[in-house]
Parts: structure tokens; sequence; C-alpha cells
């Protein structure tokens, strides 16, 4: 069986917006939507053709409950803050209601992989409900209940196109400046949002059984922060200006962060964020788009800079 009547929550962003695109534009299968909003948001979302919007508060259960029974799967694309605390609240209004499968937002490295663990367990003062390791573990815990919701997690690494367009701080094309951590060698994967969105779709149309509580690693390349800062040399006729910063003064300033609540973790590739298997995913065939090259997508990257 394959999921087609789906309940999402998160309608923006950068996972959101890629995904429910991909997903609305879904023909075969035709999926049935209903994106979640927050009811106190103070924000009114614009219609979405082709999808039913309802409001909700995701602390009142009973509310949750109706709004998502009848679904085949529950997908997240919250924030990274508000998923760790919602995600838990869907996944049992899921259990109530009897929806299938719960996606829950996790669109970053391997954060069960030891050396994440230890980023985002250790040093610092890590809130429970702050950690994205306790999130993952208890979705984990689901293969051993046996109740009626499993789950599918979709780990990407790094949102590759917005880090080439200047997003989250490594890389500055507008000025010609990339920061490498440590000696900016290390491998990591990413996938560009689109190829993101393409994914989660192909992920719907597999056999429900060949995802049933697995964590799937998705890449649509892998390189390295020097790579990419030859890459922008070679596209733009000019050399870029490299700084460097260690893992371990991120890691202070992770720990800076998390005592004002802002909680930082260090990268600088390797382990949890090289996912060199999710090179193969292919979902099952039903994959419909092609990987790009590191130099397609800095040629994209480096148009749309020039062009904002």
């Amino acid at each position: 069986m394959t999921f087609t009547k789906i309940v999402i929550a998160g309608s923006s962003g950068y996972v959101a917006d890629h995904a429910i695109r991909a997903i609305l534009a879904s023909t075969k299968p035709k999926f049935d939507v209903t994106i979640l909003t927050r009811a106190d948001s103070g924000k009114t979302l614009p219609p979405t053709p082709g999808a039913k919007i309802i409001p909700v508060d995701y602390n009142d259960h009973n509310s949750l409950v109706s709004a998502v029974s009848g679904a085949d799967a529950i997908l997240s694309f919250l924030s990274p803050g508000a998923s760790k605390v919602v995600d838990l609240l869907l996944l049992k209004a899921a259990q109530t209601a009897g929806v299938r499968r719960i996606f829950p937002s996790e669109y970053t490295l391997d954060v069960l992989h030891p050396a994440a663990m230890s980023l985002l367990t250790e040093g610092g003062d890590w809130p429970e409900d702050v950690s994205p390791v306790v999130a993952a573990r208890k979705f984990l815990a689901l293969a051993n209940e046996g109740g009626p919701t499993s789950f599918t997690t979709l780990i990407s690494s790094a949102f590759i196109d917005s880090w080439l367009e200047g997003d989250f701080g490594s890389f500055d094309p507008k000025n010609g400046k990339v920061t490498v951590v440590d000696s900016g060698d290390h491998y990591f994967s990413g996938c560009s949002l689109p190829f993101l969105g393409a994914a989660i779709v192909a992920v719907l149309e597999m056999d429900e059984d060949k995802t049933k509580n697995k964590r799937i690693h998705i890449a649509e390349l892998r390189t390295t922060m020097n790579q990419i800062a030859d890459t922008y040399d070679e596209v733009t006729g000019s050399k870029f200006e490299r700084s460097r910063v260690t893992s371990q003064e991120l890691i202070g300033q992770r720990d800076e962060n998390l005592k004002s609540g802002n909680p930082f973790g260090a990268f600088n590739g390797g382990g949890s964020g090289d996912l060199k298997d999710g090179l193969e995913f292919d979902g099952d065939g039903f994959l419909n788009v092609k990987r790009k090259t590191l130099k397609e997508l800095v040629v994209e990257a480096v148009n749309k800079v020039r062009a904002a």
C-alpha cells in the first residue's frame, strides 16, 4: 500500500515550501492533502490550490486527533525548534486516531550517529525538549511498541542550495567569501530543496512496508568546503576570500547560545553529516529527478544571488 491521504504540519520554511509544491504537483498518485496551521499564529495562510487548510491548537489533543483522523500519514515540515515538541504531540494524536505513519521533521544530519549524539547532548546546558537526539530516540522506540503508528525519518544533511546561496553563514557568494571549518577537507553530503521535495514524494509512493520504522538517508551530492570554494572561483572567475574556524570554536559558540536558549550545533562534515549511502537512494525507481553536480548547483546559486 502507499500513502495518499496525508496531513502536513508546517506550511512554510525551507522544506515545507518545496515539499508541499512537489506533493501537490503529483498526479500519479494524486494526494489528498490537509495542511495544519497554528490557530494562534495571527497569520492567515493564503489559499493553497489542491489542499485543505485547518487551523489547530497543537496543545489541544482532542482537536488534533480530529484534524488527523482518517489520514494515512502525517508529514511534519515544522522548524527545528518547534518540531522537537510538536512532533511528539502529533505522534500522540496519530496513535489515538489510528494514523498508520508519521514522518517527523528531522531533515538534517544523522542525529543518532555517535558523533552527532556527542555534539547534541554533551556539554552545555541541553533542556530535554531541545536536543533532537531525545525526539529521534522516541520515534525509534516505536519499532518495538507495536502500536497503530509507525515512523519514517528522512535524513538529508545540508540544504546545499540554500548553503550555496549564502544562508547559514558558511558561504557568502554576494561578497566573495567562504568560511571553512578546520581544514575544509571533511566530506559532507547534502540535498537541494527541490531534490528533497521529489525524494519525499518518492518515499510516499514506495511500498509502506519497505519504509516502516526506517531512518532513510538521502543525498544529492557529496563534497567538501574547499571543493565548494574552488567551484565558486571557477564559476565566478574571481578568487573567493577564505577564512577558517575550528570545530572547537563552534562548540564554544554553541554552548554560549545554549545559555541564552538558542541551540546551535557545530558542523564540519564527516560522520553524521556524510551520508554516502544516500547517494544510492532512488525511491525504488519513483524518484523522478536527476542529481545535479556541484558546479550546476553553484551556477544556479550565483545566478540567483546576482539577480536578487
